[in-house]
């Protein structure tokens, strides 16, 4: 048996490696996979604070206390994923552009895909029981786990506060949480229009590379955020500015 935790260095799965620590359960490593936006530049798709702080601060603190974390990294990136050719259908020919929320290629091909392929190599000498971090007040995603994957935070009844309360005491908590609520790549179409605006004033040469691919021809669709194209996103994103930085009676 190989007992394998899942790792997205959010708090949810931090807390549950934390927990394996604590309880003694069988542990013998954590993978993580590596969204990588353009691997010939080496540009992560990883926020750049939280990437610097997973191979600087967790990864380190995580292999101190005795869990190993393998990094795996898929043969894809974000931008092959968006300059692929479509080979057949209505869209023969055309560029599939930016991934769609609720069907990310990306999450399939660039995140999802090389963790099985790690796990894959691991079954053919041993059997995997896999730590997935979903805390005890998520019974939808709870209900969704199948086979030899086991969520340790409901096992010892962790709700998503008590998962952040660990990583705190351990001194263990990611750098996402200063100004949002969920990690994932700093493209997604999920990320809320104050995140977004958040990442553009601190990284305004990554966003621009967002503009750049928003002015490439031939694209399926020119929504990037659920239909709205990346300059609507961008109006939005100058409204929400506006709004917040004007004086309140208050100030």
């Amino acid at each position: 048996m190989k007992y394998i935790a899942s790792c997205s260095f959010g708090k949810d799965s931090i807390a549950t490696i934390l927990l394996a620590i604590e309880n003694n359960e069988p542990l013998d490593g954590a993978v993580f996979s590596e969204v990588m936006f353009d691997l010939a530049r080496n540009i992560s798709g990883e926020n750049p604070e939280q990437i610097e702080w997973i191979y600087t601060v967790a990864i380190p603190k995580l292999a101190a206390l005795g869990c190993p974390v393998e990094v795996v990294r898929a043969e894809r990136d974000y931008m092959s994923c968006f300059h692929n050719t479509i080979k057949s259908g209505k869209n023969k020919g055309k560029l599939p552009g930016w991934p769609i929320g609720g069907m990310c290629v990306i999450n399939r091909d660039c995140k999802i895909k090389p963790i099985k392929q790690y796990l894959k190599h691991i079954e053919q000498d041993y059997t995997i029981i896999q730590y997935i971090g979903i805390a005890k007040d998520e019974p939808k995603r709870l209900a969704r786990l199948k086979g030899n994957k086991i969520s340790l935070l409901d096992k010892y009844g962790y709700t998503e506060q008590m998962a952040m309360q660990k990583c705190k005491e351990y001194d263990l908590v990611s750098p996402i949480y200063d100004n949002g609520t969920r990690g994932g790549c700093w493209f997604c179409p999920n990320a809320k229009i104050n995140q977004f605006v958040v990442f553009r004033a601190s990284h305004p040469h990554l966003w621009n590379e967002l503009r750049e691919l928003s002015f490439t021809p031939n694209l399926c669709s020119y929504g990037f955020k659920y239909g709205k194209t990346l300059q609507e996103v961008e109006m939005q994103m100058d409204a929400y500015e506006f709004k917040h930085s004007q004086p309140t009676l208050f100030d």
